[in-house]
């Protein structure tokens, strides 16, 4: 090989690993600028945890080995044959016409030719050793490439040089951050949340469903750092929506006052897991995330309920749904299960203005049980819970405990048999009921004469537990002592007798036990003339009352006698039109309404009117001052037929009548109706008029026994003047 074709290739293999050279030098350094300041960025935005770093730097480590071994190594140290070389000088310089490659190959086979081969091949050297001096190496290369890389490369470690010259501090922290400090970056914002805690490495705060989250930033200003002008919430919902915006700032901090700039966002109805970054200028907080659970519930209540002794009940649970209602006295264990496990419970008991000693159950933490007294107020508790997610109901649940006080014994009585006025010797029954809902304990009757003390006679005394007396009894005014044989209840005439009837419960939880207390009766004690005066009176105005009924009852016959069941002619004998029957029909059917009616009202009043000789007969007899003919004037003679009167036969004369009407309406059996109805009026008609006539013998005998009175009256009068006229007499004979 000529002397100046090896020494045109040997030039050329040498630029060649030079351009290698810089080339992969060039590249390696692209790729630790590059890694520099992405690395750079990376850690100042995100501020990864050393672990994290670690990993990163062994990425770059792998990239750069890369780079040094496929770039620079491999391509430096791989051969550059002659051949090689000669055909890329070939490719560029046509002119040479492969007669450098001629004289390389043939000096590279080391082979000697024949005769004729080698003054060819001598004759193509001397050819390719002339034309080198023209073959400008430089043309071989494209140097643009490597210039850009050389450049970046170069523009890449100025701005390191000028960010470590100008920058230091920051360089000299990021070489630290390198190191693996854990320091954070220096920042002119310091951004700040609370409430987010570390849940598998994530910075959680939990929400209730449907809730809004306020959520609260501060923005240092102390230590040099500055508030931002605002700040950026950007937040990804769980099916993948994006959105952002801006928080509100609170009031303005001032520098000394303050310690932060305080931001605000409120996330309105939050019904899933969302996440959430924070940009305020140069700080970043990433990934935060509200994650939303269900909020806690009361699922069940109840009430152990240990009532007070006085009650005799036994010990007995209730289930409530936030109204309870239980006696007053009641200890009380409240319990209740909540939706999940519980952290806190506070109950608050606002009528008394205190908070309630409230467990959670160690064994379930979703079981909670407080004790409380049931006084003699009702009760109020404000239930509310924090439960393991630190979340708390949005508005305690109120349960009302209301105490049903123990009421006195309720007495209803009345007297019966007794009118306004009783004689010394009568016997007063009482006819009603007395009641408690939780037992009676004591019965009496309470009686006053005028303005003395009250007198109590107890009824019963075996009532323990019993909470309904309907059998009363009687007062007996003419009763007497065992002993001494005198009466109980000293009456007189012309005294006023007070009567009530009370009782008295169990309770014991106060010092005065609780009395029940029937209306007061009001008596006038009078004698046995002035009774039977009083009831003579009554018996005439029964009378009186019974003569307008038997009238009405008289009207009302006379009424169906006026009615033609089948009228043909007129009263002039002339034959009657379609209208005027149909007029006089319309007639007849009024008619026998206005019966059916009278008669309805007359046998209410006419069992008013026995009902009144009734309690007569029973006045007398509980005053001890009947005899056996008069309460046969007065019941058989007068009570009991009225109650036949009453009670069969005007039911029979409705019966008819209504019958009557009917047959006036469809045209039946028009005139056998009328008839029966007639018939059964006239029926009573006769025995009310027998009963008036005993009511009006009775009143003569009335009379007659007032005139009796009166002459007994006169011959008292008498016989106190005489007397009084013998003492005035031995008086004046005394004084002689």
């Amino acid at each position: 090989m000529p002397k100046p074709v090896s020494r045109k290739v040997s030039r050329l293999r040498w630029l060649v690993r030079v351009y290698l050279l810089l080339e992969g030098f060039a590249a390696l350094v692209l790729v630790f600028g590059v890694v520099f300041w992405l690395g750079l960025a990376i850690d100042w935005l995100f501020e990864p945890a050393p672990a994290w770093r670690v990993a990163q730097w062994v990425l770059v480590l792998g990239a750069a080995l890369y780079v040094l071994a496929n770039y620079l190594l491999v391509r430096i140290f791989r051969p550059l044959p002659n051949t090689s070389l000669a055909l890329l000088l070939e490719r560029t310089y046509p002119t040479l016409k492969e007669s450098l490659v001629t004289t390389v190959e043939a000096a590279t086979q080391g082979q000697s030719p024949a005769d004729g081969h080698q003054t060819m091949l001598r004759h193509t050297s001397l050819e390719a050793a002339a034309a080198m001096p023209q073959v400008q190496l430089s043309r071989i290369f494209n140097f643009r490439p490597l210039y850009w890389k050389l450049v970046s490369a170069s523009l890449l470690v100025a701005s390191i040089v000028g960010f470590s010259v100008f920058q230091a501090e920051a360089y000299g922290f990021w070489l630290q951050r390198i190191r693996l400090s854990e320091s954070p970056w220096p920042r002119r914002v310091q951004l700040s949340v609370d409430g987010f805690r570390q849940i598998d490495g994530q910075r959680v705060v939990k929400v209730a469903r449907d809730d809004d989250y306020e959520l609260q930033v501060a923005a240092s200003i102390e230590d040099g750092h500055v508030s931002p002008a605002s700040v950026e919430i950007r937040y990804r919902l769980e099916d993948g929506r994006r959105g952002r915006d801006t928080m509100t700032k609170i009031g303005v901090a001032l520098a000394g006052r303050d310690d932060s700039q305080r931001f605000r966002y409120t996330f309105k109805n939050v019904v899933s897991d969302l996440r959430f970054d924070l940009i305020g200028d140069d700080d970043r907080i990433y990934d935060l995330q509200l994650r939303v659970v269900e909020r806690s519930q009361i699922e069940q209540m109840s009430i152990d309920c240990e009532f007070p002794t006085y009650l005799q009940r036994p010990p007995q649970t209730i289930s409530v749904s936030g109204r309870a209602e239980i006696p007053e006295g009641t200890h009380g264990m409240f319990r209740f299960a909540a939706n999940k496990p519980l952290q806190e419970v506070r109950v608050y008991d606002p009528s008394q203005q205190e908070n309630v000693q409230a467990a959670i159950a160690e064994e379930n933490s979703q079981q909670v049980n407080f004790e409380f007294e049931a006084g003699d107020e009702d009760r109020v508790f404000l239930i509310t819970m924090h439960d393991v997610d630190g979340i708390k109901n949005r508005e305690p649940y109120r349960v009302v405990i209301s105490v049903v006080a123990d009421e006195p014994p309720d007495i209803s009585v009345q007297l019966r048999g007794i009118g306004s006025a009783v004689t010394p010797q009568a016997t007063i029954p009482f006819a009603g009921q007395v009641t408690d809902e939780y037992g009676l304990e004591e019965i009496w009757f309470e009686y006053q004469l005028d303005k003395n003390p009250p007198e109590q006679r107890t009824i019963s005394m075996q009532l323990r537990g019993r909470r309904e007396l309907s059998e009363l009894g009687k007062l007996d005014l003419a009763e007497t002592d065992a002993e001494t044989k005198r009466r109980l209840v000293d009456l007189q005439p012309g005294q006023q007798l007070t009567l009530s009837v009370k009782a008295r419960d169990a309770y014991d939880l106060q010092d005065q036990p609780h009395v029940g207390s029937s209306q007061r009766f009001l008596l006038d004690v009078v004698t046995n003339s002035e009774l039977r005066a009083l009831l003579e009176k009554r018996e005439l105005a029964l009378r009186q009352r019974f003569e307008a009924i038997y009238e009405k009852m008289v009207s009302t016959s006379d009424l169906l006698g006026r009615i033609e069941a089948t009228p043909s002619t007129t009263d002039d004998d002339k034959p009657i039109d379609e209208e005027e029957l149909s007029r006089r029909h319309d007639r007849d059917r009024l008619r026998i309404a206005g019966a059916l009616q009278n008669v309805t009202q007359l046998a209410y009043e006419t069992v008013g009117v026995a009902d009144g000789f009734d309690a007569i007969v029973a006045e007398l007899i509980n005053n001890r001052v009947d005899t056996e003919e008069l309460k046969q004037r007065l019941e058989q003679g007068i009570s009991e037929p009225l109650h036949e009167i009453s009670g069969t036969m005007m039911p029979i004369l409705e019966e008819r009548l209504s019958e009557l009407q009917s047959a006036f309406k469809s045209a039946e059996d028009q005139q056998g109706r009328l008839v029966a109805s007639v018939s059964q009026a006239e029926v009573v008609s006769e025995a009310m008029k027998e009963v008036l006539d005993r009511m009006l013998e009775l009143e003569s005998y009335n009379e007659l026994v007032e005139l009796l009175r009166g002459i007994v009256d006169e011959q008292k009068q008498l016989q106190e003047k005489t007397k009084q006229q013998r003492r005035d007499k031995l008086r004046r004979l005394l004084d002689e």
